[in-house]
Parts: C-alpha cells; structure tokens; sequence
C-alpha cells in the first residue's frame, strides 16, 4: 500500500510543519495543492528507488540551480531531516557552482546557513 502523500511530506517537512504547509498551499490554489500532495508527496517522494536522503539532497542541488531560495531552504532542512550532514548538503552546493555559476552556489549557501540557524537535530532520522 502506498503511503499517503501527507504522511510522506511530514518525513520530509516534519510533522509539525505539515497542516502549515497544506493551509498555505490550500491558500494559494487548492487545485495545485492537490497535484503536489497527490503527485510530488504521494508517487515521487514515496518511491522506493532512490532512498529519501539522496532524494532530499537532489532536490536541493536542482532548487539551487533554479535559484528558488524559498522551496531551497525546505528541502535543506529537510535533507537534514533525513540525515544527510551539514557537509554532505554543503558538497551539493559546490557541485551547484560548477553547473549553475558561482552566484547560484554562493546564495545557495546562504540559504543553507539560514535554513539551519536554530536546526533542532533532534530531527535528524537516522
């Protein structure tokens, strides 16, 4: 049985982030709010042939090479959440230098360091 995609967007969000997240969306335009829980959580998230760690850690290399700060710093956390180490999230933005420029790369890390301030690591699945 697949996973619903509300419980696949709170390992990747954090539970508590979750009914934020969805009132947000909701807020914007419900239907998109559906094809991302349904689509993005619920079918691409859950699959099983990357694991969640190298699946976080993709979507930020590719987030900060389109330069979408906002969605950057989420997915920072939540390659944190799923254990990915300060160092291996720092590495993919290197790798973001050379494909996507020095300037992608060096907001990038900004966005990282903002994004971690005050990261509980408690959080971290291990």
């Amino acid at each position: 049985m697949l996973d619903s995609g509300p419980e696949v967007m709170a390992r990747f969000l954090g539970a508590e982030n979750v009914e934020r997240a969805r009132g947000y969306l909701d807020q914007l335009d419900p239907e998109l709010h559906r094809y991302i829980i349904d689509f993005v959580y619920r079918e691409v998230y859950a699959g099983d042939a990357l694991d969640a760690k190298t699946r976080a850690l993709c979507t930020v290399g590719m987030l900060a090479c389109l330069d979408h700060q906002l969605q950057l710093g989420v997915y920072v956390r939540a390659a944190r959440r799923q254990g990915a180490s300060e160092e291996e999230v720092r590495e993919v933005l290197r790798q973001v230098a050379v494909y996507a420029g020095f300037p992608s790369a060096w907001n990038a890390v900004a966005t990282m360091k903002a994004a971690l301030d005050g990261f509980d690591e408690q959080e971290v699945t291990r």
